[in-house]
């Protein structure tokens, strides 16, 4: 027969197992969240990608053709592009936004992969983008902007767009202004940047002039039409200053023979018809026209030399004031 003080007996161990067992949850669970911690504090992801600025111009100017099209800017789209390029010059992004969507066009930040550095990207956006064939334009965030690297021939002047690239990384505060479509693409001659006013292109580079941004503007000849020289260095229509004299020096440095056309006869390629340094002579801001032979552009190791070169004159600009 059962009693009271049996059923207590059997009851204490039931009690103390129940206590354990709850002890180990516990102290399971305390385990757990030491092991893992919440998912609430685990850091964010820190955001898109760093963009190849190399790689994105290659894929852009991938089908550029003298067969290509292009559709000439009316005034008030080359305005837009411009105004839009001035106010990310001055930090003024939304400003900025506004002007460039007048003419299709968008403002954009990615971090560029071989540099690190923040650069904005501007660029047509519309459906017919590849029709109208009106350029980019590519500003370094990193560093106050003071000079520009113009590229008015990309494929038509082979690999002049992958220097663009190159000195655009190679010295910071640049703007690489980038033409859209091969300078043939065009009727008319309309599509050839160097030598028309009437281009987003021109436009752009003549807003940034008007701000005082030294430029250098690179073009490509074939050497038999220069023979024995490998470049050509010149201030356009305006007077060759110490940028130009710098960059020949170091250029012949570098063992390749140039011709000055401030003091040689340098064929055709002076560029002295050249709109954008017309412009520039006539506001008394520096600006460089090189034209380079072939080799100089599509050689990777020969082209890195002259994108070292050229950014030595970039940096000889020096901060605007």
């Amino acid at each position: 027969m059962e009693t009271r003080g049996s059923r207590r007996s059997l009851l204490l161990p039931v009690a103390v197992l129940l206590v354990l067992a709850a002890l180990a949850g516990v102290l399971t669970l305390a385990a757990r969240g030491r092991a893992e911690p919440p998912r609430a504090v685990r850091p964010l992801p820190s955001g898109p990608a760093p963009v190849d600025l190399a790689s994105r111009v290659d894929d852009y100017t991938a089908d550029f053709a003298a067969d290509g099209l292009y559709t000439a800017p009316d005034a008030a789209q080359r305005r837009a592009v411009a105004d839009g390029v001035l106010g990310a010059l001055d930090g003024q992004s939304e400003q900025a936004g506004k002007a460039l969507a007048r003419a299709g066009y968008r403002l954009t930040e990615f971090t560029e992969a071989a540099t690190g550095r923040r650069v904005a990207e501007i660029a047509d956006i519309t459906a017919t983008a590849g029709s109208r064939g009106w350029g980019r334009v590519y500003l370094d965030l990193s560093a106050r902007t003071n000079w520009s690297v113009q590229v008015p021939h990309p494929v038509s002047d082979a690999r002049t767009e992958a220097l663009g690239v190159e000195l655009f990384r190679a010295a910071p505060g640049g703007v690489l202004v980038l033409a859209g479509a091969h300078r043939r693409a065009g009727a008319d001659g309309s599509s050839d940047v160097a030598h028309r006013t009437d281009t987003v292109f021109a436009a752009v580079v003549e807003a940034l002039t008007g701000r005082g941004l030294p430029g250098i503007q690179v073009h490509g000849f074939d050497e038999g039409s220069l023979p024995g020289q490998d470049a050509v260095v010149s201030g356009g229509a305006g007077q060759a200053g110490p940028a130009a004299e710098l960059t020949a020096a170091s250029l012949g440095r570098s063992g390749y023979a140039v011709c000055r056309a401030w003091r040689e006869k340098c064929g055709q390629l002076g560029g002295t018809t050249n709109v954008e340094g017309r412009f520039a002579a006539g506001v008394g801001v520096p600006w460089l026209h090189v034209e380079l032979g072939n080799g100089l552009r599509t050689e990777p190791a020969r082209r890195a030399v002259v994108a070292g070169v050229l950014a030595e004159t970039a940096r000889s600009w020096g901060p605007r004031p």
